[in-house]
């Protein structure tokens, strides 16, 4: 029966079946598990960096009037609707709720006013 077990919880830890871990833990677990052991702290620096860089090409491409700058700009912006969802389900607070109102409303007038989607 010890054997057993061990390779219950074993399975249990590898294949991440928590009864207790939500959906958006166990997508986030398995992707750091696939590109290895980071520290949080390494993870968001890297999240950093690439939102850094995506932040940066949007500027460029603004400054050099191009179209898909534009594109970028709305998917920069809605970048974090999906996280900002999952946070007022969560727990909904005034604040959480205007945050993501206000960031729907920035990334529709965005896309709206440019008129980025309506010709495609």
């Amino acid at each position: 029966m010890g054997i057993l077990n061990g390779w219950a919880k074993n399975a249990n830890r590898e294949l991440l079946l928590q009864v207790d871990v939500g959906l958006f833990t166990k997508i986030l677990d398995r992707l750091l598990v696939y590109i290895g052991h980071f520290s949080h702290l390494t993870t968001v620096a890297l999240a950093v960096i690439l939102y850094a860089c995506l932040e940066a090409a949007e500027g460029v491409g603004l400054a050099m009037r191009k179209r898909w700058a534009e594109y970028l700009t709305v998917l920069g912006s809605g970048l974090l609707i999906p996280y900002e969802v999952f946070e007022v389900l969560r727990h909904v607070t005034l604040f959480k709720f205007g945050a993501l109102a206000l960031n729907v409303a920035v990334v529709t007038y965005l896309a709206y006013k440019k008129r980025l989607f309506l010709d495609v």
